[in-house]
Parts: C-alpha cells; structure tokens; sequence
C-alpha cells in the first residue's frame, strides 16, 4: 500500500513517499503486441477477458493475443457485489490464471473485485481515461452504498495504453473521463497522504489533460491529442494512488454508490465546486494549478481565483456537464448524502467540512449555479479578469515582441498591485515621484537611470544579457556618466588630465574565452576623482577622468589614472529621498569603469573594485559589485620606480592588474 505525508522540519521538507510498481507499457497502435509480451511474461495460459459490449470490437482484437479461457461482458457501474460475485465464480470454475480487463473504471473495477478475493494478476488495457487502472483503490455497491478501500492485490501488474483504443470514444464521453482524471489532480493536491511529488505527478498530469481535452473537442480526430489525454490521465491516477482519496472522490463515491449516478460526469460536474471550496486554504496549490491549467504563473494571494477562473475557462471551451439535477439528483437526495459525506470526509482536507457548508456545496453542485467562492475569491476572480482583459488588449500588436513585452509588463504589474493591495493614494506618490524625477533630468543628469540603478533592474538587466560563458569577464551597470567621443590617448597615457587623486597604473590583456589575445580592441575607462565627482558634473566644458585607447598587437593595454575612491550618487533628488526612507546607502563602491568593443565579440561594460575598501562590506548602491572584479590595488611608497619611468616626485601610486576576456559575440 502507498504511503506518503509532508511535514515541516526545521526549514526543510521532510516526507514519506511510496510508488506503487507496475509495468506500462505506452504506444499508438501497439496494444496487441504489448499485451501479448505482457501474457507472455507472465506465462498466462487461461485468461478472463472482461469487457462490457460497449469495448466489443477492441476485446475481440486484443483477445485474438491470448489464451482466452472466458469472455465475460456483464460489466456496469460501481460494481455490484452480485455480478462481481458471479464474475468470481465463472473466473475459478474456468480456471483462469491471469484477468484482462479492457474498458474502463467498470471493466477495470470488476477485475479488481475478482482479483481482491482470489489474487489473480489483472493486466488493464484501458478504453478510457478512468486512471483506476493505475490505483491499488477498489470499490463494489451494495444496498448500503459503496463500499472501498485499498490492497495490493487489486493493483493491476501491467497496464497497456494505445491511443488508438480510446479514438472511438465520443467527445462528449471522452470529455466527462478527462474531467474524471483531472479530479484526481486536484483531489491529490491536498489529499490525507500528498506530499510534493505527487503533487508535481498532480500538476503536469493536469496540464496534459487540460491541453488534450481542448484539442479533442476542437479536432475529435486528433490521435496525438488521445495519447497525450492517456499520458495525463496516467499521472493522475499514478498521484491518486499516491496521495490517498480527498474530499472530492469521498463525495463522489457516495453520490454514485448511494443514488446510481454516471461515475465520470458526476465526477466533472463536482470537481469546480470542491475546488472553490478548498481553493482559498491553499493559495499556493491553487496558483500552480491555475499554472498547470495554462494561466500564467501568479502571486500566492491571487491561487484561489485564477484556479477558479481557469477551471471555469476550461469547462466552457469543453462544454463540460454542469448539473447533478440532469442525472436524476434531486432536491430530497442532498439531505440523505450530506451525512454519509460527513461520515467519510477526511479530517486532513483544507477547510473543515460541516452539515451546512457541505448542504452548500451539494446544493450548487445539483442547481449547476456557479461555484460558491469567499468573498475574497469573487474580489479576486474580479482583479484577474480585468488583468485579462488588459493583456488582450495588446494582443493585435504588429510587433510580436512589443506584444510579449506589454503583455508581460502588464501582467507583473498588476500582480504587483494586488500583492501589496496599492492604495490610489500610494499609485498617486508613486506617478508624483515619476514626475519629479523627469523635472531634474537633464542633459546632465539622468535620474530615470539612477532609479533604475538603485532599485537593481539596471543590474538584472545587464545579467540577463550577458549570459554565462566559460571565463569571460562579467559585467555590471553602465551608469549615468558615460560620455560618447571620449578623448583617444596613446598606450601608457594618463586619462586624469587634470582631475584630482593619487596616481594609478593599470595594464592588462584583452583576449578571448580561447586565450587568444585580442588586438585593435577599443577600451573605454572613466572614473570619478578623488571627490567623487566625474568631469560632467564640474562646471564648463571638462574632459578629465576618462578616455580611450586600443590594444597592442598582443592585446595588451596599460594607462595611468586615479586610484578609485567611494562616492555617493546624487541623492538630491527624489532617488535619493527612497534610498533615504529605505534606510541604504547612496555610497557606491570605489571602482573604475571599463567598456570594451572588439569585431567578433560582445561588448563588455564593467567595472574594477577595490579590494580593501571598507564600502565593499556596506553595500554598493547599485548592486553593481561582482566578486570576479574585486581587485588589488597595491599601494607605492613615494619615490617607487613607476612601469613607464614617470617621476610622480614624493606622491604615493597605485598599480593594479585587470585582464579581460570578451565572450563571443553570438553568445
């Protein structure tokens, strides 16, 4: 028997999980040839073929592999203890040695009912999307109900999956078995023994079902979408089996063994009220299922609704039953199923079942009215679907990336909006601090990119865009001071021409990941002076603390500049005034700015860091520090020869190595 459970220990997961073992085997037109290597395996030399008239064409040609000792056809529904009793006894008066059930859950159940009594091997070849093939759960009706529960020996050994068995099956029914095994998704989610792999089993069979049921309504046909429709239902029932029976399956069972009601319709027709029922205790279930239901991902607080919203989508796209009332479920029968539900409800399931809330969900269940949904779901089912309609506003887009990127921006955005509830008060700030950041930009100053510096978009921006390659340098923020035609100076020249600091030669190689220098590179450096402020940030028209200059034959390049000192942003400004409220830093570390171009191969933009900074250990306020750019800076005493033969006369300087490696450009 399966056995799993979750439970918190310390702050990691600790679980129990137990697959059942079996064998599948998984193939378009290849049933016969799977089943008779499953006959075979198991040395069958007297097989009871079970199959209801309904499958009498796929027995006849899966029978046609086997050593047939007895056809049996009276198959139905919930599985009456009297026609599993004769089945008991026709498959020991034939001596059968191995059961082969062909159909779906009543096929399959009935072979279970034999096999739990008499231990004979069940191999299924399901004609459905039942999934009780992949369970060790059975279940027979009496005149008390129905009656389950779980044994090893029910567990078929074998189970063969052909598309091809299932591509007659009409839409109509094919929809309500779909629906059946998306319920054992989402009754796994949060069943007595769920834990998280079973849930993802929950999760991916859901998304599978969801796809292929859309596809086969649309193109009844469509053998792949069929295959993909096994696929999903095989994981479902697979988490099933796993998890254990939930609140949905308890209810379930009672309507069908109590009042005879159709197994997979009264399944789907159920399935969307337990879930606005238990949706808003698991937020977080309820988005990944609203995920797997091919909504986007969303924040924990909107689960409940975009699961809600996404079942109710998929149902209208299927045209799936609604009503228990169309199946004879009358008015009088929800009193008398209310407390044979109560009686089994398990005491794990999310929200605490009682006589009313359960009379509730029956009740809408029966009517076929809408799912009754917390006021807090109806409110967020209201904010998804203006989210919705916003994102399909820009569905026309003639770009197809500005498409992606408004409909993401919108999509984050208002996710945004409803994690933090925004008050319009708070949105008003937010529009005025915009505006006043646009009033201090200037040619001069660009506070819209110190905003984006602070808050580190600049910085996740730049790393998205220069994915990881072998040894290649990495890069960080631009910053707002880089200026166009800097001048050019020779190997060896000085960039400071005028601005104030201590002396300080840098050198280096510029090659690729191969190790192959890289010559005629052009290198860009900047750097603020010893007061922290760069050259157009003085008055007039400055050029000091920057240039450029291209690499040696080698690739080597050496030039004299200042030792880097921390400095702060502006922080006069509304940029400032955040960075204040936060509580952070304006100070950005000491570093040295470098862009280098070379044909052949990405541009890098990045800096140098001084290693003993006390800055590094406060924060840089651009997040623009990267360990790999740490450097020495190794301080001279005066008078210390210098590379070039330059008299610095009684002044300290510095020296530092920064070797860079550009990645290529098609990477």
């Amino acid at each position: 028997m399966t056995e799993s459970s979750t439970h918190s220990a310390g702050s990691g997961i600790a679980f129990t999980h137990e697959t059942l073992g079996q064998r599948v085997g998984f193939g378009r037109g290849r049933a016969a040839e799977l089943l008779r290597a499953e006959a075979e395996r198991l040395r069958a030399a007297r097989a009871m073929v079970i199959a209801s008239t309904r499958d009498t064409a796929n027995a006849d040609r899966l029978a046609a592999v086997l050593p047939v000792a007895l056809r049996w056809t009276e198959v139905r529904q919930h599985v009456p203890v009297d026609n599993a009793e004769r089945a008991r006894a026709a498959a020991a008066a034939a001596g059968v040695d191995v059961l082969v059930a062909v159909g779906g859950g009543s096929a399959i159940g009935l072979a279970k009912a034999v096999a739990l009594t008499s231990g004979l091997p069940i191999v299924a070849v399901p004609t459905t999307y039942a999934g009780s093939e992949a369970t060790d759960v059975w279940g027979v009706t009496d005149a008390d109900g129905k009656r389950t529960g779980s044994d090893p020996a029910v567990l078929p050994v074998a189970v063969v999956y052909d598309a091809e068995l299932v591509g007659s099956l009409p839409v109509e029914a094919a929809v309500a078995s779909g629906l059946n095994a998306l319920a054992h998704c989402v009754d796994s989610l949060w069943a007595p023994r769920a834990d998280p792999i079973n849930q993802a089993m929950a999760l991916e069979g859901a998304r599978a079902l969801a796809t292929a049921l859309r596809r086969i309504v649309a193109e009844p046909g469509d053998g792949a979408a069929r295959e993909r429709a096994l696929y999903g239902c095989y994981l479902a029932a697979v988490a099933f089996a796993s998890a254990g029976s939930g609140l949905h399956h308890k209810i379930c069972h009672v309507l069908g063994g109590t009042f005879d009601l159709p197994h997979a319709r009264t399944h789907a027709v159920v399935l969307p009220h337990v879930l606005a029922f238990n949706a808003p205790a698991v937020p977080d279930l309820a988005g990944r299922l609203a995920t797997a239901l091919g909504r986007p991902p969303v924040v924990p607080a909107s689960g409940p609704a975009a699961a809600i919203g996404a079942l109710g989508e998929l149902y209208r796209a299927v045209a799936a039953p609604t009503a228990l009332a169309e199946f004879g479920f009358g008015a009088e029968d929800v009193a008398v199923a209310v407390p044979r539900v109560l009686a089994v409800a398990p005491p794990s399931n999310p929200v605490p079942v009682t006589a009313a809330n359960l009379t509730d969900l029956l009740t809408a269940a029966r009517t076929g009215s809408n799912p009754a949904a917390p006021a807090e779901v109806e409110q967020a089912i209201r904010e998804q679907a203006l989210t919705d309609r916003v994102v399909a506003a820009f569905d026309r887009a003639a770009d197809p990336r500005l498409k992606m990127l408004m409909q993401a921006l919108t999509r984050h955005l208002h996710a945004f909006i409803r994690e933090v509830r925004l008050s319009a008060g708070e949105w008003n700030a937010a529009i005025e601090f915009l505006t006043r950041a646009g009033h201090i930009t200037d040619d001069r100053r660009q506070e819209f990119i110190l905003l984006s510096d602070v808050l580190g978009a600049s910085m996740q921006t730049i790393t998205v865009s220069n994915p990881a390659n072998g040894n290649a340098t990495e890069a960080t923020v631009f910053g707002p001071f880089f200026v166009e035609n800097s001048p050019e100076i020779a190997l060896g020249g000085d960039i400071a021409r005028g601005a104030t600091g201590e002396p300080c030669w840098v050198a280096g190689t510029v090659s690729g990941t191969d190790g192959s220098p890289i010559a005629g590179a052009r290198v860009e450096v900047w750097e603020a002076d010893a007061d922290g402020y760069y050259d157009v940030q003085y008055p007039g028209d400055v050029s000091a603390g920057r240039g450029h200059f291209h690499t040696d034959a080698e690739g080597r390049y050496r030039f004299w500049g200042l030792t880097p000192t921390p400095y702060p942003i502006p922080n006069d400004g509304p940029v400032g005034e955040l960075l204040a409220a936060a509580g952070r830093t304006p100070v950005r570390a000491a570093h040295l700015h470098f862009m280098v171009v070379a044909p052949g191969f990405r541009t890098l933009v990045t800096h140098i860091f001084v290693a003993d900074d006390p800055q590094l250990a406060v924060g840089d306020s651009v997040f623009g520090v990267k360990d790999s750019l740490i450097r020495r800076f190794d301080r001279q005493p005066a008078g210390t020869a210098t590379p070039d033969g330059r008299d610095l006369g009684d002044r300290t300087w510095t020296r530092t190595r920064f070797d860079i490696v550009l990645a290529p450009e098609d990477r």
